[in-house]
């Protein structure tokens, strides 16, 4: 079986169940989470869009996802998680690794009230133009 990235986006803080999934986008050796997101995007066109942005040491860091844009609500960014671990770099450099007992490689993003954590080093990044 060929290993895919299965994308999921929650958009809504208050639900466990994902608002958008792509389940089947390709996965090659040294794939990044932006890659992913850009082949899902040319896979889904008509229902995915997001925006990338280049700010911080971290890589590129998603600001915008299906129109939800980070800090609208004030404190809320989107956070990626990578197989149900939270991501220390943006999706630029964020490789998603082959692993032959799970075939699917799951990134998700999270629509994430950050108000308590304002001092996590991924909020200071993403707040760092915006303020």
């Amino acid at each position: 079986m060929a290993c895919v990235v299965k994308i999921n986006i929650y958009d809504d803080p208050s639900s466990a169940a994902p608002t958008l999934s792509l389940p089947d986008v390709p996965w090659f050796a040294g794939i990044t989470v932006l890659q992913a997101m850009v082949i899902g995007e040319a896979m889904n066109a008509a229902n995915f869009t997001f925006r990338a942005e280049y700010r911080s040491i971290y890589g590129a860091q998603i600001d915008q996802i299906d129109g939800v844009t980070d800090g609208t609500p004030p404190s809320h960014f989107w956070m990626l998680w990578i197989n149900g671990s939270e991501s220390q770099v943006g999706a630029s450099e964020a490789i998603l690794i082959e692993d032959i007992t799970n075939p699917v490689a799951t990134v998700d993003w999270k629509f994430t009230d950050m108000s308590a954590a304002s001092a996590h080093p991924l909020v200071v990044a993403k707040t760092a133009d915006i303020q």
